[in-house]
């Protein structure tokens, strides 16, 4: 059994190894800004390279909204594929609390690229550091189809779950385009049980 599981890996790495040169031997910068919630957060990612496909990925967000968060982890670049876990510590601050660290954030994302067709799973658990903020899980999935040279659409689902309190689940659909300058790509969620909608607008730049 232990030998079977052992090849079926084996052979998985192979597969996802396949199809694409490693990534560029040399630091990449993305620059990041979403409007979603009624606020501006903008993200700066830095990825080192340790070897021909693993690289070390820190990442740095912020929010009007009061909190910032600060990520790092290996990426593993396997063909078409990106795999990332990563340890990530969120900080809040408000006037009658100030500033502290509000949850130590366990993270899992999964990407796939091809000509044609991307794929990105998002999975992060908010495990709470402070008696007055709750543990969570958050989900952020979607598959999005080049129907023209410089657009993308296709079907999205996020939400979060958590114990004792009222979960959710928005789906919806996005629409990613091309700019040359940078990618610009719009999420309409709706959730089925509340009636509320969710919307998010995303600019990527790549250096």
């Amino acid at each position: 059994m232990m030998r079977c599981s052992v090849r079926t890996i084996l052979a998985l790495l192979v597969f996802l190894s396949s199809g694409r040169s490693a990534f560029a031997q040399q630091p990449v910068y993305s620059l990041r800004v979403d409007y979603h919630y009624g606020s501006l957060n903008p993200w700066l990612f830095y990825e080192i390279p340790i070897s021909r496909t693993v690289g070390w990925l820190s990442v740095f967000q912020m929010s009007s909204q009061g909190f910032a968060q600060i990520d790092f982890g290996p990426s593993f670049h396997l063909g078409k594929w990106q795999l990332i876990p990563q340890i990530g510590f969120e900080f809040s601050e408000s006037q009658d609390k100030g500033a502290r660290m509000s949850h130590l954030v366990y993270e899992a994302y999964a990407l796939y690229y091809s000509g044609k067709l991307s794929f990105e799973s998002q999975n992060l658990y908010f495990s709470e550091t402070v008696k007055d903020q709750a543990s969570f899980f958050y989900y952020r999935d979607f598959f999005l189809f080049r129907v023209l040279p410089k657009l993308s659409i296709g079907p999205q689902v996020e939400g979060t779950a958590a114990s004792g309190m009222t979960t959710s689940k928005y789906l919806g659909g996005q629409i990613s385009l091309d700019l040359g300058i940078g990618s610009m790509s719009v999420f309409m969620g709706r959730e089925r049980k509340n009636e509320h909608s969710v919307f998010r607008m995303t600019f990527l730049k790549t250096f």
